[in-house]
């Protein structure tokens, strides 16, 4: 596979490496993006053409246990923004906006939670709700996911037994994708967009269910250890209104504690928002711009 990415490094962390992948305009404004769950950083918003069109640079990067960086057990979703701030100083950008996907959603507020002076755009694309302050996860969710949270609110041996018994790789999110609306059909249904699907599977699945683990037991387990009402950067909330995978009742819960923030429900949006992103990723790219 020709690399679709501009740049990739691993850059040193107090507790290991992350593997970062730079994509889209070099000398444009820069955004972090904080992927899902479970997944890798060669999924980036808009597909893989997104961050050029979007004329943006995008820096995606694994979190541990996921592609190309190593475990690190016990970290939370407080941890994404020193993860962020390196990637930042790494750019040589004092100022960044910050976009997280499903499980990423989190991760990308507490960046914008815990570095205010930095981070001016905040974009939630499908997140998970406000898990970490009182809001229940397993909200409007399928079984599926039900079952995975109270696995993993059970600790990490039974989250294991869980996870492991789903089986590898894209395989083992059959029954989620079997749920699915129709607009997340269609999107899926793309040439591109399934090669760009197959090649994230195997990535993330090729180093075991360690992120995935380590994923669930920082949303579901673990306190969140940031306080959203810290964030001061301009916030947009996006959301498919026939996503199953992350309901839009996430979105209203997070507008409850970000009521500065815009939130956007498509009506018949589903959980691959493809077609929405690349606008997305030129909203923050002109909020850093300014």
């Amino acid at each position: 596979m020709n690399a679709p990415w501009t740049r990739q490094f691993d850059l040193p962390t107090a507790t290991g490496s992350i593997r970062v992948r730079e994509w889209g305009d070099p000398a444009g404004p820069l955004v972090v993006f904080h992927h899902g769950t479970p997944s890798s950083s060669i999924a980036v918003p808009g597909g893989w053409a997104g961050p050029a069109t979007a004329g943006v640079r995008l820096c995606s990067y694994d979190r541990p246990g996921y592609g190309g960086s190593p475990s690190t057990p016990g970290r939370t979703v407080a941890d994404a923004a020193e993860w962020s701030r390196l990637i930042a100083d790494a750019c040589g950008a004092d100022r960044f906006a910050v976009i997280g996907t499903s499980g990423g959603g989190p991760h990308a507020v507490a960046t914008a939670a815990l570095l205010p002076d930095r981070v001016t755009a905040l974009c939630v694309d499908v997140g998970l709700g406000p898990a970490g302050f009182g809001f229940d996860g397993a909200t409007e969710m399928v079984a599926e996911t039900v079952a995975e949270i109270s696995a993993a609110r059970d600790g990490d041996a039974v989250l294991r037994e869980h996870l492991s018994s789903l089986g590898d790789g894209a395989d083992a999110l059959v029954d989620w994708f079997e749920r699915l609306p129709m607009s997340d059909r269609e999107v899926l249904g793309r040439p591109e967009v399934q090669h760009e699907e197959a090649v994230e599977a195997t990535e993330w699945g090729a180093h075991g269910i360690d992120g995935w683990v380590d994923d669930d037991l920082a949303l579901f387990a673990r306190e969140w250890s940031f306080d959203p009402n810290r964030v001061r950067a301009a916030t947009r909330l996006v959301y498919g209104g026939a996503d199953v995978l992350v309901p839009a009742s996430h979105g209203r819960a997070w507008l409850m504690l970000l009521p500065h923030a815009e939130l956007q429900v498509v009506p018949d949006g589903g959980h691959w928002m493809r077609d929405h992103e690349v606008e997305l990723l030129r909203w923050c790219g002109a909020a850093v711009a300014v």
